[in-house]
């Protein structure tokens, strides 16, 4: 459900009364499992019940409360449906704040707090609804700002009201939504899917220059605009490079909170400007495919990424010693791999320092980028947490947690998860998805073959195939073969941005999925982490060249080793069940946690039927 209210309007004037907020409340405790504020819950009462005074002056349409932004938690307060000639929705923010000036297109003070501009919050998630809802393509979509508390405002932007211009806001409600109302139309937005309009690097390549204009409002406009959350502290440290301002900010977010993308924002934004910029990573993986998407756009660009720590004393990364540059801006995504001393050496490299962190992706006991770490060995660190989870949606993130913490978890009915006990039903429905034009990817623990990067026909590359180096014999007789990708430089570019991804012949590590997405994936559940006795225990079987050892001393009765073994364990599972867009597809190796993840991934009827079954009372 991606609502918190929808009907017609003459029934929403029939239902409402004062106890209709406690009603939405009720429903957001289902929805969210917590309890709204009660700022949110006093501005319903407020914003509602101007609604409701609009509504008398309307003929019927269809409305929507609450209205969840694809893929994000941002919800759009309300949204009316109408006109029986061409669908048409209108998208309105409200706002109950008492006073508010305009800095810019991103920004306003209100209520002497500094905001997102309402303008640029309705702009967005109307592109965010145009690009990313299937089934909706005929719909017209426009947007207003309704400052409900605020009379007589000196407005500078078309599309903002103050509260006493009732009968201007119905004007224009009755513009576009007129005449009549479709029933049908509403059901057909309500229950219509997510659908990534663009992963993030296509819409790098095709927005680039948008990007290093800083033209925001156009990016929200196509539907790749940055969420408020990811917004306001893009803004700031562009802001901050504008006046000249230092700083070290640490902005933490689970996976696909759009960390990545504030990044690249923030790094073609910054050289654009003139301003000696870096974005670094550990993974050659991620930096060789983003050094190749960059030279597509431009021949020489790839040299704004390098790596932050190399190891080799005569060629140091930008977090090592005796690093030659002096930066204005060093950005350090997957900063979560960052030992302590490259913690200390990337606060002191640039005049603002980035540092983007999820520390429940740690995938070593060396690697220590943690929120503790990075308080204490940065001067006056900015703190930041993105909240949302916008590649697979937050019902999925919340749905992977439970999961992997042994709880007791709801089916993420956006999402599309399934378990599969046959490796060639999971590997056909891939194709099927592939058939109709969507990327997908295989990913797989790192068990069963070890790999080997000198010799790609090595019989230690074998992943899923007759003759797996440790001897599992599952898939005897399947005819299929997948190996691993192995070579940073040659194989991962191709895969995951040239879409080679999509022959289903090579499989990523964790260490070759990490960063990277699809819009199917499907997992190959190992025998590292299995399900005994309702809690996750160790194994039989681990080729981690990371954690290999950690292992099997956990198994050999180390308490400290188990633990810390589980917790890197459950880390990667996380990582691997979260580069999914659309859908992800689990087969397991271990046959008793195949049956307990076959329970959680069970729904009682299928998606279709399960949106059909919704009408409007």
């Amino acid at each position: 459900m991606n609502y918190l209210y929808y009907n017609n309007t003459k029934s929403f004037l029939e239902e409402y009364n004062k106890d209709f907020p406690d009603a939405l409340a009720n429903k957001y405790r289902e929805l969210f499992h917590v309890s709204p504020g009660l700022y949110l819950y006093n501005s319903w009462k407020g914003s509602i019940a101007y609604l409701y005074n609009l509504i008398t002056a309307l003929n019927s349409k269809g409305i929507v409360l609450e209205y969840i932004i694809p893929a994000g938690g941002e919800r759009a307060d309300a949204i009316f449906v109408g006109n029986t000639v061409s669908p048409s929705l209108m998208i309105i923010e409200m706002k109950g704040w008492r006073t508010m000036e305009i800095v810019d297109d991103y920004s306003v003070i209100a209520d002497n707090k500094k905001e997102v501009n309402p303008s640029y919050q309705v702009l967005n998630y109307s592109g965010k609804i145009k690009y990313s809802i299937e089934g909706i393509e005929n719909f017209n979509i426009n947007s207003m700002v309704i400052l409900y508390n605020i009379l007589n405002h000196n407005k500078s932007m078309d599309g903002i009201y103050s509260g006493n211009e009732r009968e201007l806001i119905i004007k224009e409600l009755k513009k576009n939504l007129d005449p009549g109302f479709d029933p049908h139309s509403l059901t057909t937005f309500v229950n219509a899917r997510y659908r990534q309009n663009i992963n993030l690097f296509e819409a790098v390549r095709k927005y680039h220059l948008d990007i290093k204009n800083g033209a925001m409002k156009a990016l929200a406009s196509e539907g790749y605009g940055l969420y408020s959350e990811q917004l306001e502290p893009y803004l700031e440290i562009i802001n901050n490079l504008l006046t000249g301002t230092p700083g070290n900010y640490i902005i933490h977010g689970g996976p696909g909170s759009g960390k990545s993308l504030i990044a690249l924002n923030l790094l073609l934004r910054s050289s654009a400007m003139g301003k000696q910029s870096v974005l670094s990573y550990r993974n050659n993986r991620m930096v060789a495919s983003l050094r190749k998407l960059l030279d597509s756009i431009s021949t020489g660009m790839s040299t704004l990424i390098k790596y932050y720590s190399t190891g080799r004393p005569g060629n140091p990364g930008v977090a090592e010693d005796k690093f030659p540059v002096h930066y204005d801006i060093a950005i350090f995504d997957e900063s979560q791999r960052m030992t302590v001393k490259n913690i200390k050496n990337a606060g002191k490299v640039a005049d603002i320092s980035v540092f983007f962190y999820d520390d429940s992706q740690i995938l070593g006991t060396r690697e220590q980028g943690t929120q503790s770490n990075f308080l204490k060995y940065l001067e006056n660190p900015h703190e930041i947490t993105l909240k949302g989870l916008y590649r697979n949606g937050n019902e999925y993130g919340e749905f992977v947690n439970k999961l992997l913490k042994g709880e007791s978890t709801i089916y993420p009915e956006p999402y599309d998860l399934q378990y599969f006990p046959d490796i060639k039903c999971l590997i056909n429905t891939l194709k099927t998805k592939i058939d109709l034009g969507k990327k997908s990817a295989l990913v797989a623990s790192f068990t069963e073959a070890k790999g080997n990067i000198h010799d790609i026909n090595s019989q230690d590359n074998i992943r899923i195939g007759d003759r797996i180096p440790s001897g599992l014999n599952l898939y005897s007789g399947t005819g299929i073969a997948v190996r691993w990708l192995m070579d940073p430089k040659k194989e991962y570019a191709p895969f995951w941005v040239g879409g080679e991804s999509n022959k289903l012949e090579k499989c990523a590590s964790v260490y070759g999925a990490q960063g990277f997405e699809a819009d199917y994936t499907g997992v190959i559940w190992g025998r590292d982490l299995v399900r005994r006795d309702n809690k996750w225990v160790l194994g039989d079987n681990c080729e981690d060249f990371e954690i290999k050892k950690l292992f099997f001393k956990g198994k050999n009765g180390d308490k400290t080793s188990y633990d810390t073994a589980i917790e890197l364990l459950v880390n990667r599972y996380r990582i691997l069940l979260t580069r999914g867009i659309y859908g992800t597809y689990i087969f397991c190796e271990d046959s008793e946690t195949g049956e307990y993840l076959k329970r959680q991934c069970h729904v009682e009827m299928d998606l279709n039927d399960r949106s059909n079954s919704m009408d409007v009372q």
